[in-house]
């Protein structure tokens, strides 16, 4: 096991940092992968600035981002940080963005911070100390699932696999209150920790994602799993689904392996 000292709020200061860039940088924006992936000059600026200064925040860590990353079998304490998760928003200027950066320590993560800059919110957690929003302490709602709200998308980058999306989101939405689509799974992640959604499903995300929310949800007593891995995947996509208590997260689990048996492109 490795052995860790890290200052939560240490990491949080550099986090609002890189924050100043979403709001001030101008947005160069380049296409990669399919017409709906973009990366702009901003995602650019802001994992540059917080790969090295988290480097030397944490000797001898290495870095797995959206843009860039190091290898990550050569290391035990991994930074997994997307630069701006919602690139799309950001690019419309909607004000739904948010930088997140998780600590993945022997193979799970282990701090987590996700930092919506438009509205100032800065949630954070590091395992066995709570999970917070600007400073207070936060939990996951009690509603049950008649009463909450569904986060969930559709494959965005790879639409073959939208079909039991849908399927799963309508049998989700007929048992539930409503649905969200905000276009950056980590601003729901955290929204479920802080108790303004209940349910999350998405069928393919990335490290990034994920790795800064899920020590904050888990921390503020929600539940989240990777679906039909035994541990946090570093170097591929995955289906991940989560919830705010146990009831909840097992009848959405029930719904969504009856529709999705098996992930079609894990190997």
């Amino acid at each position: 096991m490795t052995s860790i000292d890290i200052d939560i709020l240490k990491v949080t200061e550099l986090v609002r940092e890189a924050g100043k860039l979403l709001l001030d940088r101008p947005k160069e924006v380049m296409q990669k992968g399919n017409n709906s992936n973009f990366v702009t000059s901003c995602d650019i600026a802001v994992e540059q600035l917080l790969s090295a200064k988290l480097r030397d925040l944490l000797p001898g860590s290495l870095i797995i981002g959206e843009e860039s990353e190091d290898n990550p079998s050569n290391g035990e304490l991994l930074w997994v940080i997307d630069p701006i998760d919602g690139t799309s928003n950001f690019i419309r200027d909607m004000g739904l963005s948010v930088i997140s950066v998780g600590l993945v320590k022997d193979g799970e993560p282990y701090l987590g911070v996700v930092y919506q800059p438009y509205r100032d919110e800065m949630f954070y957690a590091k395992t066995g100390e709570g999970a917070y929003l600007n400073g207070e302490r936060i939990h996951v709602s009690d509603r049950d699932f008649a009463h909450s709200h569904l986060c969930s998308a559709m494959s965005l980058y790879d639409k073959r696999y939208a079909p039991p999306c849908f399927r799963i989101i309508d049998r989700v939405y007929q048992e539930s209150d409503d649905l969200r689509r905000l276009g950056t799974a980590a601003m729901e992640l955290a929204y479920m920790a802080c108790g303004r959604v209940e349910l999350y499903f998405e069928i393919r995300i990335f490290p990034w994602d994920a790795a800064g929310a899920i020590p904050i949800i888990r921390e503020a007593g929600g539940i989240v799993e990777i679906l039909y891995k035994d541990k946090f995947p570093l170097d591929e996509p995955f289906a991940i689904l989560g919830a705010n208590t146990p009831e909840n997260f097992a009848r959405l689990k029930e719904i969504v392996t009856e529709e999705l048996p098996e992930v079609p492109y894990y190997s």
